[in-house]
């Protein structure tokens, strides 16, 4: 059953003030977004519907937790967030198998016809697993309340603003990214990438510098393609330990795991450099 539409459309009632601030605007223009891209997500028919649907809890969920401590309502602001939270993990089941499928049937046609079928397989029933997973949370009267909560988000407090929330966030991305060393963890690039979202959710929430995001997203997608090549080495394993292949389908997987650790260290080599460039302009913006 899907939620009924009515309720998820730029939402009225906002509570507190007749007229809703920055941060109630964003997170107005986010469920939009929700709503608009749940039908495709109920079917399945186009990944990108459930990409967009999740990116856009994804934004929500940031903007909440950058602006926390400027809101009339922490603690509600906080239980939202966490449901969200639940939300975008049944998102996430469904959208991680989506990728790692068109990553494998893009390389496979690159492995001489090597078989990659009986992975394939595994991956596609893991998929229609997690689909009515995801479709059980939307139905549920959980996500129903989700929906309303949307419907009224706490406002930011007297002369607090987004800019305020921006700046924060771009300091704590250069913390992090000042603590690198030249060869850091796996996990700690991956902590980075998350730290530039936020930034860069925050600078685009706030109407901050139209470069600074550009740049922002040129190091997320670095650091996005060192972190799904680290999962998508470890997946091949598991995978290939689950099925009764050949030995081909042995050398093929083995091949793809040779790739991952070229992708990985691609991604090395370039997100210095790109984090200087994003550094150079968040210094001047911020």
């Amino acid at each position: 059953m899907a939620t009924d539409q009515a309720a998820l459309q730029p939402f009225s009632g906002l509570k507190d003030r007749d007229e809703p601030d920055a941060l109630q605007t964003g997170i107005r223009s986010y469920a939009a977004a929700m709503a608009t891209h749940e039908p495709g997500t109920r079917t399945g028919t186009d990944p990108e519907d459930l990409h967009k649907f999740r990116v856009a809890t994804r934004r929500i969920r940031s903007l909440l937790r950058s602006t926390r401590s400027l809101v009339e309502d922490a603690d509600e602001s906080e239980r939202i967030r966490a449901e969200l939270k639940w939300l975008a993990s049944l998102l996430g089941d469904v959208r991680d198998r989506d990728v790692l499928i068109e990553y494998l049937l893009g390389e496979s046609e690159t492995l001489d016809g090597a078989p990659l079928g009986a992975i394939l397989e595994l991956l596609d029933e893991e998929r229609q697993e997690a689909q009515q997973a995801l479709l059980a949370g939307l139905d549920s009267p959980r996500y129903a309340a989700v929906v309303a909560d949307l419907r009224s988000p706490t406002a930011l407090r007297k002369g607090k603003t987004l800019d305020e929330a921006a700046r924060k966030e771009y300091r704590r991305l250069a913390k992090t990214m000042g603590g690198l060393g030249r060869n850091p963890e796996d996990d700690e690039l991956h902590e980075a990438r998350i730290r530039v979202k936020r930034a860069r959710y925050a600078a685009e929430a706030a109407d901050g510098s139209a470069r600074f995001v550009e740049r922002a997203k040129q190091l997320q997608d670095v650091l996005g393609e060192h972190q799904d090549a680290v999962v998508a080495e470890e997946r091949v394993r598991e995978l290939l330990e689950r099925v009764r292949g050949t030995g081909r389908t042995a050398f093929a997987a083995g091949r793809l795991v040779e790739r991952q650790g070229a992708r990985r260290a691609a991604a090395r080599d370039a997100w210095p450099r790109a984090w200087r460039r994003l550094r150079k302009t968040g210094d001047r913006a911020f």
